[in-house]
């Protein structure tokens, strides 16, 4: 991706993660040659090549043989032990909340939580969750295909915060951003 086409991608992810449970797509702009020959979805692959280098370890987690080295080749991101690791990227449908593999920070340096990346069948139609907290006027539902065991894990870690982690869920060309500082409960009216 060009100068501009990293800029715009930075910026849709900004607005997604400042806007929590909102979908946001990446337009068409944003797609090169790089893109399509990614194995991952243009959303997942895009944001990628935005906020991975050779400074931000990744961990991967049940993702096909052919991710790691086409991060390596366009990103020149270091493959890492999930506890060394700044980003992680899965599948969703895989995903097992319980494993407890990820760094969520310290109470001095809560920052150094890992962004986990997963990729998803379906960012609606699953069981409709309800979002309160910063970038959310009084509640937003979202329901994206998660694995289960995913609210259980998230109450686990709101009693941690600012310790956690920050999830982003792509699939196809949309994402959609879940940050620590959020709450989220089953939405029981849908």
């Amino acid at each position: 991706m060009n100068t501009q086409q990293n800029q715009q991608v930075f910026r849709t992810l900004l607005n997604a993660m400042s806007a929590p449970g909102k979908t946001f797509a990446f337009g068409a702009t944003e797609w090169s040659d790089c893109l399509s020959s990614a194995p991952l979805s243009p959303a997942c692959a895009a944001i990628c090549l935005s906020l991975l280098d050779r400074t931000s370890p990744v961990s991967l987690f049940q993702m096909p043989a052919s991710v790691a080295p086409w991060l390596l080749k366009h990103c020149r991101v270091p493959i890492s032990s999930p506890e060394h690791a700044i980003f992680a990227l899965g599948l969703g449908k895989h995903w097992d909340w319980d494993q407890n593999l990820l760094n969520i920070g310290t109470e001095e340096e809560p920052e150094k939580g890992v962004t986990l990346i997963l990729e998803l069948d379906s960012l609606d139609g699953g069981e409709p969750l309800q979002l309160t907290g910063p970038g959310i006027a009084t509640s937003q539902i979202a329901a994206p295909r998660l694995s289960p065991g995913f609210l259980t894990f998230w109450h686990q870690l709101q009693g941690l915060y600012p310790r956690g982690i920050d999830l982003i869920l792509c699939c196809g060309n949309e994402c959609l951003c879940l940050p620590r500082s959020i709450s989220i409960h089953a939405d029981r009216e849908n």
